[in-house]
């Protein structure tokens, strides 16, 4: 549990160190847990907001008009994130980039790690998604159409910058540099932290973009499971190539915006 991972230097984001230097008080596990369930909570509370706004507006399907802002819902909660971030690494002594992994010094051994991961994203991030729409309705595409609906488009043009570099900037850093190794400080199995982890990275894009339709929950809540498992995975072995895979994420949601746009 502590820095001995071969070919890297002294990190202080390792949960040995983090242990060592949160003392016998220990990082409050409020804010530890608080940070695992943000993502989802805020993202759920800001749609069902908008849905109340449509509903006292009159529209007939609120929850639905209001899912379709989906992409909105993430940038706040990610810039919400991002913050946090910055503040609890500032009170436990650390700098934002500690967080991030960033170091120079392994960029060889960091870009092997990464194209491990991508030739394992390539299997595990879209057809789990594709094969489980295909069980569900018979049509590997049709969740796309509930997923990706038109808002105004003076909407979507700030979304091609803010959306994919706020999420890359956001996400895994949230759960893998910072809710992780935290959870193994406290003494939590690395197995455990990932399936703990990594249940969670899936399930919250189901409150991102919910709507009243069992099939399409289920549908949002595990198409993602095996790529979160796979990314845990990688940033527990390697974690300095969390950078690259905070890359690989941007380059993934940079067409959301788009499709959005043409919806």
């Amino acid at each position: 549990m502590g820095n001995d991972f071969k070919g890297l230097p002294r990190l202080e984001n390792l949960p040995g160190s983090i242990a060592l230097r949160a003392g016998s008080k220990g990082i409050p596990r409020t804010r530890i847990f608080g940070m695992l369930a943000l993502r989802s909570a805020l993202s759920f509370s800001l749609l069902l907001l908008l849905a109340y706004v449509f509903y006292l507006a009159g529209e007939k399907d609120p929850v639905t008009i209001s899912a379709a802002w989906w992409l909105w819902f993430i940038t706040v909660t990610n810039l919400v994130c991002l913050f946090l971030l910055y503040r609890f690494s500032q009170l436990e002594g650390l700098k934002l980039s500690d967080i991030f992994y960033l170091n120079r010094s392994t960029w060889k051994g960091d870009l092997r790690w990464t194209l491990i991961a991508f030739l394992g994203m390539a299997p595990l991030a879209l057809p789990p998604g594709i094969l489980l729409a295909q069980a569900l309705w018979g049509d590997p595409l049709y969740p796309n159409t509930l997923l990706i609906q038109p808002v105004p488009k003076a909407a979507v043009y700030p979304l091609f910058l803010l959306m994919p570099v706020s999420q890359a900037l956001a996400e895994l850093p949230v759960y893998w540099g910072y809710v992780a190794p935290r959870l193994r400080a406290l003494g939590l199995n690395r197995v455990v932290v990932i399936l703990v982890v990594g249940s969670v990275l899936s399930l919250q894009h189901m409150f991102f973009s919910f709507q009243p339709d069992w099939k399409y929950c289920l549908w949002l809540a595990v198409k993602f499971f095996p790529f979160a498992l796979w990314t845990g995975f990688i940033v527990d072995r390697r974690p300095t190539a969390l950078p690259y895979l905070m890359g690989l994420h941007f380059l993934m949601d940079a067409t959301l915006p788009y499709l959005v746009l043409i919806a």
